[in-house]
């Protein structure tokens, strides 16, 4: 089971179409209360001090006035203003909810910072796997810790721009896959380890740099030697204009060839090796906690709907996992990191290769090619030259033949 509860609901503009007139003022009051044009709102709810009051100290309770947040930071009274005038005329769709922490790390949310933290890290997962964009989604949250056993965090949100739909919204339900990927991304952040793959991230990059510096100064190792032919044979078929980042279009034809490069300078440095073994290794711990979460059964609640993804065990079924795209976002994230410090390295070794006088690969390449093509050229003028002398040499013979025999008959007629 996931170490998270989550329950999101949502208000449209409007009321169905064809409803009945007390549906209609149900709705309208619905409405009012999230938008906070109510008297007593979401708002006054999210912001009520019994609910989120936690430290009595009172230096460390005026330390933030501020109780709301989103994401990014804490939100001052007038960024407050600005999204309550905003609220009280859009036409979106508002979404509201919480998201309810287990007992055993209600203690890592015991203030405003560390939910900020985990919303980060979490609520645009959320939001790229459904049918919203990031940059036009809103979100305000408080924290509550007035319960016993489980702290938890009220939200709200809604489009800065509404994708129109007809005359409303678009779809304001979730798909199975963005609240799964959100609750395993939750668990992911809350797991003991979570630490341990940033840091075999950054030990990885680090040795990397290490082994292949592309300001080497010293001697090329004996094993560096498939490195430098595999930077080269890269380096030469490198576009010479636009980006040249490893997710870029510009790089995408040769992408097979960045990671056979990245491959080989791995393989070439023991050190190297072990470190992308121990990223590995925290990568295979991560989909452990992916699995738990999945094939135990996720649990989330839409308008009081409880949500539980099917076991799919069967391997000719589709399975729940496949939907998952938290982990290969992180096994992405490296390949871009370590496909562009390959790149980079090819070109420095192209660069190294101009400056010391030693030809490229691809030098050579052109290099013969030209020889080739210059042979072509001289062999075709020495036969053409061979052509012209062989033909004169025939006129000349056809005409000293010529010259003789008229000599002949000339001093034959002198005889006579």
């Amino acid at each position: 089971m996931p170490a998270v509860i989550f329950n999101i609901g949502f208000t449209t503009y409007g009321a169905p179409k064809g409803a009945s007139e007390s549906v209609r003022r149900e709705h309208a009051e619905r409405r009012a209360y999230y938008n906070w044009t109510a008297k007593y709102n979401y708002k006054a709810y999210m912001e009520d001090k019994k609910k989120t009051e936690v430290h009595k100290d009172y230096a460390d309770y005026m330390k933030k006035g501020d109780v709301l947040f989103n994401q990014n930071g804490l939100l001052s009274e007038d960024k407050l203003k600005e999204i309550k005038e905003r609220l009280n005329s859009t036409r979106s769709i508002i979404w509201h909810g919480f998201i309810s922490f287990d007992e055993a790390h209600k203690e890592q949310f015991s203030n405003k910072e560390q939910c900020i933290d985990y919303l980060h890290d979490t609520f645009n997962v959320l939001i790229d796997k459904s049918h919203l964009k990031r940059e036009n989604v809103e979100l305000v949250a408080s924290l509550h810790t007035d319960t016993e056993h489980h702290h938890h965090i009220h939200f709200t949100f809604f489009e800065r721009e509404p994708e129109k739909n007809g005359q409303y919204s678009r779809k304001g339900t979730f798909s199975q896959r963005a609240i799964d990927n959100f609750l395993v991304s939750s668990d992911l952040y809350l797991d003991e380890r979570r630490e341990q793959l940033h840091i075999a991230r950054d030990s990885l990059i680090k040795r990397l740099r290490a082994a292949y510096p592309t300001a080497r100064t010293v001697n090329t190792r004996e094993n560096d030697r498939a490195v430098e032919k595999a930077a080269s044979a890269l380096a030469a078929k490198l576009p010479i204009t636009g980006r040249l980042g490893y997710n870029s279009e510009n790089i995408k034809p040769l992408r097979g060839e960045v990671d056979k490069l990245v491959n080989i300078m791995i393989a070439g440095d023991s050190k190297l090796s072990e470190a992308y073994k121990k990223w590995k290794s925290e990568v295979a711990h991560r989909e452990g906690v992916m699995k738990k979460v999945m094939l135990g059964g996720s649990t989330a609640y839409v308008d009081g709907k409880k949500l539980k993804v099917e076991d799919a065990i069967v391997p000719t079924k589709r399975s729940a996992l496949s939907g998952i795209s938290v982990i290969d976002d992180i096994k992405k994230d490296m390949r871009g990191r370590l496909g562009n410090y390959a790149i980079k390295f090819a070109l420095s070794i192209k660069r190294r290769q101009a400056y010391s006088g030693k030809p490229t690969r691809a030098d050579k390449a052109v290099a013969r090619q030209a020889r080739a093509s210059f042979a072509r050229g001289l062999n075709e003028v020495v036969r053409g030259m061979l052509g012209t002398v062989a033909s004169h040499k025939m006129d000349y013979s056809y005409d000293l033949h010529r010259a003789e025999n008229e000599v002949k008959e000339v001093r034959s007629n002198g005889k006579k």
